[in-house]
C-alpha cells in the first residue's frame, strides 16, 4: 500500500515536471518573436533621415528649416507687400493733401503777392497822379474874370448866336459862334487868360485850332494859327505866345488874315466880347 503511494507520488511528480516543462516551453514560444512581427518590423516607419531620404519634404539640397525659414520667409514678404500697399494707399492721399496743401499756400502766397504788388503799383499810379494833379496849377475862370486881347486888330465878323451874321466868302448869312479879329500874317496870339491845352487840331474851316482849359467848364478856342509854341497837356499863363497868325483858310479867303477866336461854358457858345475890356 505504501509502495503504491509512493509509485503513484513520483508518478504525478514526473508528471508535474513534464507539464511544468511543456508551459515554460508554451510561455517562451508564446513571447517569442513571430515571422509575421519581424516583417511587420521591417515594415514599421524608418528613422527621420531615412524618412527624408525616401519621401523628401523639399527639393533636393535643402532641409526642412530652411524650408520653413524659405515659408515664413515667403510669408514675411508677402505681409510686407500688403503692408506697404497699405501704407501707400493711407500715406497717398495724405501726400496728395498735403501736396494740395502746399500747392494751395504756394498759390495762395503768390495771389497774395500779386495782390500787393498791384495794390502798391495802384498805390504807386494813384500817388503819381495825385502828385501830378497837385502839380498841376488851379484853373479858375468866371463871368467876373477879366481877358485880354489875343491879338491886336479889327472885329472882322460878330459873335451872334441869336440872328445871322453875313459871311462875305460864303456869301451867305449864318449864325457866328466866334469872333474874327483882323491881324497881320505872323503876328503873335497871346493866350487872353491862364489856361491848360486841351488839344490841338486841324480844323477845314478854322485851320490849326488849339483849345484851352479855362476852368469851371470855360473853353477858349484859338483858330487860323501857324507855327506853334504850345502843345496838349502845357498849362499856358495869360500873355504867353501861343503861336502865329496864318494865312486865311478857303472859308475867310475875303476876310483876310484873321485870329478865330471863340469861347465856351460847359460846351456851348458865350460872347467872347463880354470877357474882354
Amino acid at each position: 500500500m505504501t509502495k503504491n503511494r509512493i509509485i503513484k507520488y513520483a508518478a504525478n511528480t514526473a508528471l508535474l515536471a513534464v507539464l511544468a516543462a511543456a508551459g515554460i516551453g508554451v510561455y517562451q514560444l508564446g513571447t517569442a518573436p513571430s515571422d509575421e512581427k519581424i516583417i511587420q518590423d521591417k515594415n514599421a516607419p524608418q528613422t527621420v533621415e531615412e524618412n527624408m531620404e525616401e519621401e523628401p519634404l523639399v527639393d533636393a539640397g535643402t532641409s526642412q528649416v530652411e524650408a520653413d525659414l524659405e515659408n515664413a520667409g515667403e510669408g514675411n514678404l508677402a505681409g510686407n507687400d500688403i503692408a506697404e500697399t497699405e501704407d501707400t494707399t493711407v500715406n497717398e492721399p495724405d501726400f496728395q493733401e498735403n501736396g494740395s496743401e502746399e500747392t494751395t499756400a504756394q498759390k495762395t502766397d503768390t495771389d497774395a503777392e500779386d495782390v500787393a504788388d498791384t495794390a502798391e503799383t495802384g498805390m504807386e499810379e494813384t500817388t503819381d497822379v495825385s502828385a501830378e494833379a497837385a502839380s498841376l496849377p488851379k484853373l479858375s475862370f468866371s463871368e467876373d474874370t477879366l481877358m485880354q486881347w489875343p491879338v491886336n486888330g479889327n472885329i472882322l465878323l460878330d459873335y451872334n448866336m441869336d440872328q445871322t451874321t453875313y459871311f462875305p466868302t460864303l456869301d451867305q448869312y449864318k449864325l457866328s459862334p466866334a469872333i474874327a479879329v483882323q491881324a497881320v500874317e505872323g503876328a503873335p496870339v497871346t493866350a487872353s487868360v491862364r489856361g491848360t491845352v486841351y488839344s490841338v487840331e486841324e480844323d477845314p474851316q478854322t485851320g490849326t485850332t488849339v483849345t484851352m482849359e479855362l476852368g469851371d467848364g470855360y473853353q477858349a478856342i484859338y483858330g487860323q494859327l501857324k507855327d506853334l509854341a504850345v502843345s496838349e497837356g502845357e498849362t499856358v499863363e495869360q500873355g504867353e505866345t501861343i503861336g502865329y497868325i496864318a494865312a486865311p483858310t478857303k472859308y475867310y479867303s475875303k476876310e483876310g488874315s484873321n485870329l478865330y477866336f471863340a469861347m465856351r461854358q460847359n460846351g456851348e457858345p458865350v460872347d467872347p466880347i463880354m470877357y474882354l475890356p
